[in-house]
């Protein structure tokens, strides 16, 4: 009997344990994982490559777990009622036909305000960081819009490797509202220490050359401009007739399968999923990974047949670099909502290093030991299984 093909779309934190959990379960399928770099981005460490640091490269093929086969390429068309998918690569294009498939396409800066496309970096990939990097390293006037966890730790790291530069963060509402009153006081000290200067309650209108145009009409000068006001999922899935929200991440069941079309998982930030309170899961390495790793075990047991308990996660902290010598640990409640504790300092930098490194280990060990290895902090309040859909196969 032919083996059943598994096609992984994405190898980023999620397609690397979906892939991993799939070979270790199933080494009889067929895998096949797609995605446009030949290397694993840790985008996690983009922002140390904008400031001008060295992160190891590692190649795809050394990444990815033994059997399973890499194609270098971009999805680009996706016939879901036929199971093809079309890859464009270097030399042309091929058509890919699965029984199953994982979605892990992950999600890009939002570039959808007038001028962010033609006069604003972006941390999407090693390639924009390190055009960021070469910008910055000219000198000059710096604005980041978006004081996310992306736009607070690239001010940072660019600010503490990039002394002479001025740099301007803007925020659309008040710095740190979503950490505790201490883990808000604390990014705001280190940014003033590094001489940034914070602009709160902020809209950017649009981009100009060399000039942000404010909500109120305000034109801010700039010399290099960082966007990242927000995050969108990749086009593919809404072209594909899939169900997506507003972001274009696909609508899935409690076990991450497509309704209607339940041969197809989604993980990652590609993926709509609601938490134990019943509030969506923000996109972030930290979900991506259990999703993945999830999505994985829930295909090898959808090939056998078996039944599928719902997934389940529960945050526990909010790891933010500031610099390479400070950094902050937010403690949260299971739905993500900051309690007072906070770690800072040179310890808090430590940990969020660790907890960078973890990453790769735990891809690594999912991919190489026989045993399941990565396992992710789970709700108190336990569920109960839910009904299997069934999936036929060609």
């Amino acid at each position: 009997m032919e083996a059943q093909h598994v096609v992984v779309l994405g190898a980023g934190y999620a397609g690397q344990m979906a892939t991993a959990r799939i070979a270790k379960r199933r080494p009889d399928a067929r895998l096949t994982v797609v995605d446009a770099s030949p290397v694993f981005v840790e985008r996690i460490r983009l922002h140390q490559i904008a400031g001008g640091g060295r992160v190891a490269s590692r190649r795809m093929t050394d990444v990815l777990p033994r059997g399973a086969t890499f194609v270098e390429g971009r999805a680009t068309s996706w016939d879901v009622a036929r199971r093809r998918i079309t890859v464009t690569t270097a030399t042309g294009s091929t058509e890919l036909r699965y029984d199953w498939c994982v979605d892990t396409l992950g999600s890009r800066v939002d570039a959808s305000l007038p001028g962010v496309d033609q006069y604003a970096h972006r941390l999407d990939d090693p390639r924009g960081a390190a055009s960021l990097a070469e910008a910055i390293a000219r000198g000059g006037r710096v604005l980041i819009v978006g004081a996310g966890l992306t736009g607070i730790e690239a001010a940072t790291e660019l600010a503490e490797r990039h002394g002479d530069v001025a740099i301007t963060l803007v925020a659309s509402g008040a710095l740190g509202a979503n950490l505790s009153p201490a883990g808000a006081r604390h990014v705001r000290d280190v940014l003033t220490r590094l001489g940034v200067e914070i602009r709160e309650h902020t809209r950017v209108h649009a981009l100009e050359a060399e000039v942000a145009v404010l909500q109120s009409g305000e034109r801010l000068p700039f010399d290099v401009c960082l966007w990242s006001a927000g995050f969108v999922a990749s086009p593919l899935a809404r072209e594909a007739g899939l169900p997506v929200n507003a972001l274009g991440q696909v609508r899935v069941d409690p076990t991450l399968r497509v309704p209607d079309h339940p041969e197809i998982f989604v993980a990652g930030d590609a993926a709509a999923v609601d938490g134990a309170d019943g509030q969506q899961l923000r996109m972030a390495c930290a979900t991506a990974m259990p999703m993945g790793t999830y999505a994985g075990e829930a295909l090898a047991k959808a090939m056998a047949g078996d039944p599928i308990r719902p997934f389940r996660f529960a945050y526990k902290i909010r790891c933010i670099s500031l610099g390479r010598r400070d950094g902050l640990i937010q403690h949260v409640d299971e739905s993500d909502l900051a309690v007072p504790q906070v770690w800072t300092g040179r310890v808090a930098a430590a940990i969020k290093e660790l907890v960078c490194r973890s990453t790769v280990f735990s891809i690594r060990g999912e991919g190489r030991l026989r045993i399941p290895f990565y396992r992710w902090p789970q709700p108190s309040r336990a569920t109960s299984p839910l009904p299997q859909p069934t999936a036929v196969g060609d």
